[in-house]
């Protein structure tokens, strides 16, 4: 794929995360639909007309090709076990640093959480100790890694906090209108499982796009969320034997089933 079907490819997924359509487009643009459409599909932009499109989304250049991912290539990263390890021994740095992989600024977090220049500094420092950020000047850093994660299954920082993140996610009722809970069982082929296995990767990647997307949206018209997908191998009598155990009965199976 071209960098510029990457660019508009970009475009697309923007304007589906802000629920707009190319008749919104074209409205803002002061042209017909059918133009929208032949610009996007015959890939005709102008500088001009890129530059009207990406002040509509609220977005510059820049933002734009950030979140362009070439050749479907996506940026994840798996840490050192020496950066875990730093990470993991200094919680204010841990918080830092996913500040800044959620996309804010030094300068954000600062004006956000009331850090002095000194304190600013620090972070930063600590950070570039680690070779996860790049000192630059003005008491500003860069990131060295993708934003995306990729922690170690036995690192320090899911030995710390897996348990933790998992027990206060689950304490949601998950009954408000823009939370979500399914919990399903059954009997499945290793065919199924393949193609379940690579949804759920898909899923996750649509959730990290859209964060991606995302990144440019004032903080007033967006708010954090989470995404917990769990599969793996379990029948439905491992709760019933347990809770049998309890009340001190010995149920049979098929008295069950």
């Amino acid at each position: 794929m071209s960098q510029t079907q990457n660019l508009l490819q970009s475009l697309k997924k923007c304007l589906r995360a802000r629920g707009l359509t190319y008749r919104d487009v074209a409205v803002a643009l002061e042209i017909s639909e059918p133009s929208v459409k032949r610009i996007f599909s015959e890939q005709t932009f102008s500088l001009q007309r890129l530059e009207d499109v990406c002040r509509f989304l609220d977005l510059s250049f820049y933002d734009l090709a950030r979140m362009t991912r070439h050749d479907g290539e996506e940026e994840i990263t798996q840490l050192t076990l020496q950066q875990e390890r730093g990470l993991a021994n200094d919680p204010l740095v841990l918080t830092y640093f996913y500040l800044l992989l959620t996309g804010r600024t030094p300068a954000k977090i600062s004006k956000e959480f009331g850090l002095d220049a000194q304190q600013q500094t620090s972070m930063l420092v600590r950070l570039s100790k680690l070779k996860l950020v790049e000192l630059l000047s003005n008491n500003n850093g860069r990131l060295l890694t993708g934003r995306r994660i990729d922690w170690r299954r036995d690192g320090p920082i899911r030995k710390l906090y897996q348990r933790q993140v998992q027990s206060a996610f689950m304490e949601s009722k998950f009954d408000g209108g823009d939370e979500m809970f399914r919990f399903d069982t059954g009997e499945l082929s290793a065919a199924s499982v393949s193609v379940l296995t690579k949804k759920f990767e898909k899923l996750s990647q649509e959730f990290d796009e859209f964060a991606e997307l995302d990144i440019s949206t004032p903080a007033a018209k967006k708010k954090a969320y989470g995404l917990m997908l769990g599969f793996r191998p379990w029948t439905f009598w491992q709760i019933l034997e347990s809770t049998a155990n309890d009340m001190g009965l010995n149920a049979e199976r098929s008295q069950v089933y």
